[in-house]
């Protein structure tokens, strides 16, 4: 079930509008498998579902068209996008030059609290690993990659990494199991440890094996 959106009070969470939370339960939707590729996403259900009008639904689906999410079909409407093996590795590369791109641009920002919260993540994602918790895994790894960006302090390069990370996390979602967050997790430890002792440029490398894992 998506939230309900009946009450004017819960429409707008921290600096973001009706469709983008709207966007935000569709996708929710898709990563848990409720909706997948080929499904049909119907404004009149989503829009009832919420409690809310079709305009902002609307929106909402063409956000997520804007970052491929779905599609609009002739004569079908709008859709779950389909993805290949080829577009996954594409978007998966994509994402791999833009964390390279992060660590550069971070350098000179790794302070002891920023280096202690790079540390507790890391610490949370072997819990779940040793745990095997592969959606909460995966969810721990995002979250990781994204203090990077704000530790960069690069909006651009974060716009782009949520853009990429939600084609990719619906993969993950799909595909992953505790065998690949296994491998995963031991290269994504070289990948902290390296910006830890401030190896930036053993940091990318070990982000490129990190990443080429998760899409075998």
């Amino acid at each position: 079930m998506l939230e309900n959106f009946s009450n004017p009070t819960d429409r707008f969470g921290f600096g973001e509008s009706l469709p983008q939370q709207i966007a935000k339960q569709i996708l929710k939707k898709i990563i848990e498998g409720e909706l997948k590729a080929g499904d049909r996403i119907l404004e009149d259900e989503i829009s009832k579902e919420l409690n809310t009008s079709r305009a902002p639904v609307r929106e909402a689906l063409y956000l997520l068209q804007v970052d491929g999410i779905v599609e609009r079909i002739p004569r079908r409407g709008t859709v779950v996008k389909s993805f290949t093996h080829l577009d996954i590795v594409e978007y998966n590369d994509a994402m791999i030059g833009l964390i390279q791109a992060a660590v550069e641009f971070s350098k000179q920002k790794w302070q002891e609290e920023q280096i202690k919260n790079l540390h507790d993540y890391l610490v949370k994602a072997t819990y779940e690993c040793e745990q095997k918790n592969v959606i909460n895994y995966q969810l721990i790894a995002e979250q990781l990659f994204r203090y990077l960006f704000i530790v960069a302090e690069n909006k651009a390069l974060l716009r782009f990494y949520e853009e990429a990370g939600h084609i990719l996390r619906v993969f993950a979602q799909s595909q992953w199991n505790e065998k690949t967050m296994e491998s995963f997790h031991k290269e994504l430890s070289y990948f902290c440890e390296a910006i830890i002792n401030s190896q930036f440029n053993e940091a990318k490398t070990a982000i490129f094996n990190t990443l080429k894992l998760g899409v075998k």
